[in-house]
């Protein structure tokens, strides 16, 4: 076991001298001052959990390899421009199998934030209250979890085996520069959700009523939920699943994989790049897709009124309201009590389909 953990602490280390130092760009909390107001240092294990529970700002991040190789060290570290001169500590750390830091005075106190650095490969699970934020990067770990009441939630440049993002009174919450492992995030109220790449097994996204901005996802399977938020999905791969229960609209710039969508009174616009199997939208509000010509999928459309460009061939049902490609490829199943538009993929700019548009 001492000889596997030297193995690991080494690959660690190479891991991290090869990569830029980690920082969590614009959207980082801010530093309250330059000089600490409580500095606190503990020598800790290497591989370990820490639990926080705290009333102000956090950042957590990995301490330096240069400055701590051994990946031994636990700071802490408060800043502050409104407070200054403090008589009695305001935290206190106690270090054992799960080393904890904890408030001693349960009340938001100032400007105040508090500032982590853990060995790289430390467990994390941190809980705020009121409107504390917190930020995390540069991290690997087996769990990360991390709780807001109205606090806004940053995490950057993350690995984990499981990864829970969560906000309970609407605090917004953002995903830069890769975060992979099995993801969890959700908020309430009018919190958004932001992200760049994910990774990993499983991706959950949930929201009330803010939006959700993907930018890349490689997730094996994921899911979007929202009641009337709007989704804006960019690069959309794998098996994805999406649930619109309100006025929420559907956008999906490069879908890339399998679909099963079941929206409501938001409108949907959605382009295609490859089906990678069967898919399935149910709506009951205006549907449109782009499409390349050479695509082999076989659309199956039904909808009160069908705008199809006439470079994709099949057959129409009586009354005009169902339409069937001449495509053997995988199924993709539209159904609406409104429109359905569709158009090659290169008018991705004029879904209204002015031209060369068939009406039943």
């Amino acid at each position: 076991m001492r000889v596997l953990s030297k193995q690991l602490l080494s690959a660690t280390r190479s891991y991290l001298n090869r990569s830029t130092r980690l920082s969590l760009s614009c959207t980082t909390l801010r530093l309250c001052s330059s000089a600490a107001i409580q500095t606190i240092e503990k020598k800790v294990n290497s591989f370990g959990k820490l639990n926080i529970n705290l009333p102000y700002n956090v950042e957590i991040k990995a301490t330096d390899p240069h400055k701590y190789p051994n990946m031994d060290t636990l700071l802490v570290k408060l800043f502050s421009n409104e407070v200054t001169d403090i008589k009695e500590d305001l935290i206190k750390v106690d270090v054992s199998d799960v080393t904890q830091i904890e408030a001693l005075e349960n009340n938001y106190i100032g400007d105040i934030k508090c500032v982590i650095e853990v060995p790289v490969r430390y467990d994390i699970d941190a809980k705020t209250v009121g409107e504390g934020n917190v930020a995390i990067s540069g991290l690997i770990s087996s769990s990360i979890n991390v709780q807001t009441e109205y606090g806004s939630i940053v995490g950057a440049k993350l690995q984990g085996e499981n990864i829970v993002f969560s906000s309970s009174e609407g605090g917004s919450i953002t995903l830069q520069k890769g975060v992979q492992g099995n993801i969890e995030i959700n908020t309430a109220g009018d919190g958004a959700v932001m992200t760049d790449k994910c990774a990993g097994n499983e991706l959950d996204i949930s929201t009330e009523n803010g939006d959700i901005n993907l930018g890349s996802n490689y997730c094996e399977r994921s899911t979007f939920s929202t009641v009337n938020g709007n989704m804006y999905l960019n690069n959309l791969h794998l098996n994805s699943t999406v649930d619109i229960t309100g006025t929420g609209s559907l956008n999906i710039s490069c879908l890339d994989g399998s679909l099963q969508a079941n929206l409501q009174d938001g409108p949907a616009k959605i382009q295609l790049v490859r089906l990678i199997g069967d898919s399935e939208i149910k709506s009951q509000n205006d549907v449109s897709l782009a499409i390349p010509e050479d695509n082999d999928v076989k659309l199956i459309l039904k909808a009160s009124k069908l705008y199809i460009d006439h470079k994709f061939t099949g057959e129409y049902s009586d009354d005009g309201k169902q339409f069937v490609s001449e495509n053997t490829g995988n199924a993709f199943k539209v159904e609406t009590n409104q429109s359905i538009q569709v158009a090659p993929s290169n008018w991705i700019e004029s879904l209204g389909l002015k031209q060369s548009v068939k009406k039943h």
